[in-house]
């Protein structure tokens, strides 16, 4: 059993330092994406107000009517409204068709309760950036970054496994955490992180392994279809199935009222809130319509449904869920993996789990080094290169999350009219950390993580003020206060800013207390002067 540990605590701690800087990254980018939608509107301030749902026939007729109006001879039209956080605040429409010249076309639009469009707000990547980038990365193709994404994320499920072996104390590492011991409370904060968000960390792990299993094992895949004269249009075609629909016989007709319809598919999902209606061959006497639930609250992300004759809204069939069989165990993997079905409070659980897995892996790789050092005197070679070590963890570690400050920071300061903006926006991301990594190899370890901590307390908590002096959507007018309904999504994204600026100035205020007392404990003492001899 030594030996199967000895070999467990090898295999931990060299995937951890081999992907350390990756997983990091990943942490912290995949965390924001929880709360994607609400850094979208955050992103925005020019947009309007989300539609609130009185009527929900009358919104889903909304979205019917502006499709109808924009493609009368489409196959398929399709309206969802935002009975949740992940969807968009407004009313969706969207439809597709096939041209003149037998090209399939698409079409979207987001409306206000009117019907009007929403206005397009500044170009920003917003909180959908941040999401995409913690798994597809940024300036490689998306099939490399999730390929990479992947890989990283087998190791990190093989790091959690050896961690639970090599622990042989991981129930009292829960408790554990002593402060000011130097290099025992940089292994006492990795063990607690690891400890405290362990289901979480093997739920996220496994899960965005299946995300991306077609990617990993397309190999097993492609072998399922040898012979097949196109592979990827077989698999295409298997994979998005069209909808059985008639040809349209060309009699125009008008569409039955969707009220009658939302009730009685309400009372067939037992009284679960109608999201959405897909029309096919709208405006033909072959029109069909299917009326969903809302999948907000379900991990599996489907919903059952009913359908309808679309001229007289007479009941065809209820259609369950379309997920089966292997099918059910991927999507609901993957639906526990982007959590869109957490409400509030289990949405915080995940967010900070994901932070102490950023916690975890940064103080795992300050410890190695802080331990490395102690084998390591003597050897001038060696401890030269465990100082780079050292001075591009305080970069890394520290410098990434002022970089993703900078994100925020730019969407209110570039020009609205700059070319690429968007891109700008991620641009920063990346010189900003660009600038960090080299402000720690120029530093002193122990000045630098001082300074760039307290340069993210700075960036962080200053981020509600900025958004004050730039836009309406400040925390005066989005807090619930007595009198009003403010809105808690919005005053949520400023909230966290300040709770995570305030959580680098206390990292910043030991990281300055433990350099002042290293530098008087190093400081060579004064020679009493001796005494002046009487003549």
């Amino acid at each position: 059993m030594n030996s199967l540990r000895h070999y467990m605590s090898w295999m931990h701690t060299w995937t951890g330092l081999v992907f350390g800087c990756v997983l990091f990254f990943m942490f912290l980018t995949g965390s924001a994406s929880y709360y994607d939608t609400e850094i979208d509107r955050w992103m925005q301030p020019e947009q309007p107000a989300p539609v609130i749902i009185d009527d929900t026939a009358a919104l889903l007729q909304v979205g019917l009517d502006h499709a109808m109006a924009e493609a009368p001879e489409a196959d398929q039209h399709f309206v969802r409204i935002p009975t949740s956080r992940s969807y968009s605040p407004y009313i969706f429409t969207s439809w597709n068709g096939i041209d003149e010249d037998g090209k399939r076309y698409f079409g979207r639009a987001d409306l206000l309760a009117d019907g009007s469009v929403v206005p397009e707000g500044r170009d920003t990547g917003g909180g959908q950036a941040l999401y995409r980038m913690h798994w597809a990365f940024h300036y490689i193709p998306a099939s490399i970054g999730e390929l990479i994404a992947g890989i990283v994320a087998f190791f990190m499920f093989a790091a959690i496994i050896s961690g639970i072996i090599t622990h042989k104390k991981i129930f009292a590492d829960f408790f554990t955490l002593r402060f000011g011991k130097g290099q025992r409370s940089w292994l006492d904060a990795h063990n607690v992180t690891s400890v405290m968000s362990l289901p979480y960390q093997l739920m996220i792990t496994f899960t965005g392994l299946i995300f991306v299993i077609t990617t990993l094992f397309v190999p097993v895949i492609l072998a399922q279809y040898v012979g097949s004269d196109n592979i990827i249009e077989t698999i295409t075609e298997e994979m998005f199935a069209p909808a059985d629909v008639d040809e349209r016989t060309g009699i125009r007709t008008d569409m039955a009222d969707l009220g009658p319809m939302v009730v009685e598919t309400q009372s067939r999902l037992g009284n679960e809130p109608v999201t959405q209606v897909r029309v096919l061959n709208p405006g033909d006497d072959t029109a069909r319509i299917n009326v969903r639930g809302s999948f907000a609250h379900t991990v599996l992300r489907e919903t059952a449904g009913v359908w309808f004759d679309g001229p007289t809204g007479a009941f065809e069939s209820y259609a369950p869920r379309e997920f089966k069989g292997g099918d059910t165990v991927v999507n609901t993997m993957e639906g526990l993996h982007e959590g869109l079905f957490a409400g509030p409070i289990l949405r915080v659980v995940f967010f900070v789990s994901g932070l102490m897995g950023a916690v975890m892996v940064s103080t795992g790789l300050v410890h190695w080094t802080r331990k490395r050092r102690t084998k390591l005197r003597g050897n001038a070679k060696a401890e030269r290169n465990l100082i780079v070590i050292e001075r591009m963890n305080v970069g890394v570690v520290a410098g990434l999350p002022v970089a993703i400050a900078a994100y925020f920071w730019a969407n209110r300061l570039l020009p609205l009219d700059l070319p690429g903006r968007g891109d700008w926006e991620i641009h920063t991301i990346f010189i900003s950390w660009l600038i960090l990594v080299i402000h720690g190899l120029i530093r002193e370890p122990k000045q630098g993580w001082t300074e760039q901590l307290y340069l993210s307390s700075a960036a962080f908590s200053l981020l509600p003020i900025l958004n004050g002096l730039t836009s309406d959507i400040h925390l005066i007018n989005t807090l619930p206060l007595p009198g009003r309904s403010g809105d808690f999504a919005l005053a949520g994204v400023d909230l966290w800013f300040l709770i995570i600026g305030l959580g680098f100035a206390y990292a910043a205020r030991v990281s300055s207390r433990r350099s002042n007392e290293s530098a008087r404990q190093g400081k060579p003492q004064k020679q009493a002067r001796a005494p002046v001899p009487a003549e």
